[in-house]
């Protein structure tokens, strides 16, 4: 990954207000809640499954592990999971 100052530091003067607002308008929008990270108990819930099928589902569900013993699933990609199942 390129050192973000020295991309910030590229941008030509004339675009700068441009780049500004374009940052503050990322700020200020809040993030996609269909894109919230879940845990498994939520997981298993929207699933209707038990905890245990999720962690041995945790590839499939595209789980993401932010430690040894903490996993978080994204909403998105949960939701494509069950859209998957319901149309086979």
């Amino acid at each position: 990954m390129p050192d973000v100052l020295a991309v910030l530091d590229a941008i030509p003067v004339a675009q700068v207000p441009a780049a500004i607002a374009r940052l503050t308008t990322r700020l200020l929008t809040p993030p996609d809640p269909a894109d919230e990270l879940l845990d498994v108990a939520d997981v298993a819930r929207l699933l209707k499954v038990t905890k245990k099928f999720c962690y041995a589902h945790s590839a499939e569900l595209g789980a993401l592990r932010l430690s040894r013993r903490k996993l978080r699933f994204s909403r998105k990609t949960v939701t494509r999971y069950l859209e998957r199942r319901k149309a086979q």
